[in-house]
């Protein structure tokens, strides 16, 4: 059985990857893995989404690579600072995440996440 550490830097890993593919199989994805209210802010730090808005505007995107940096587990609750650096044409982009995760019924579900640039 994995543990907690390793489970929570494989699903920070893979929601890079499900960004990136921002396709169908990425919303469903996310709709099994964000918890009912989430809270999203945006790297421009002044846009807030929710749930239904960040799954909304998931699409296709440069790719991304993420690196998690610390995974602080506390009970049924966890903190993951990781950093994703984002390859486009126009250059290198790298932002700082800071993500709440809860566990609901054995699952992690991410509950807040605040991103900004690096």
């Amino acid at each position: 059985m994995e543990n907690d550490i390793d489970a929570l830097t494989r699903l920070n890993i893979e929601i890079g990857k499900r960004e990136t593919a921002g396709d169908a199989e990425a919303h469903a994805w996310f709709e099994k893995r964000l918890a009912s209210k989430l809270t999203f802010r945006r790297a421009d730090l002044k846009t807030f989404d929710d749930r239904s808005d960040f799954i909304r505007k998931v699409a296709p995107a440069d790719p991304r690579d993420t690196t998690v940096e610390s995974v602080v587990v506390d009970g049924d609750g966890a903190f993951v600072k990781c950093t994703v650096n984002v390859h486009s044409a126009a250059g290198e982009k790298r932002y700082r995440n800071l993500r709440l995760f809860i566990r609901e019924q054995g699952e992690w579900k991410l509950l807040g996440w605040a991103n900004e640039p690096i």
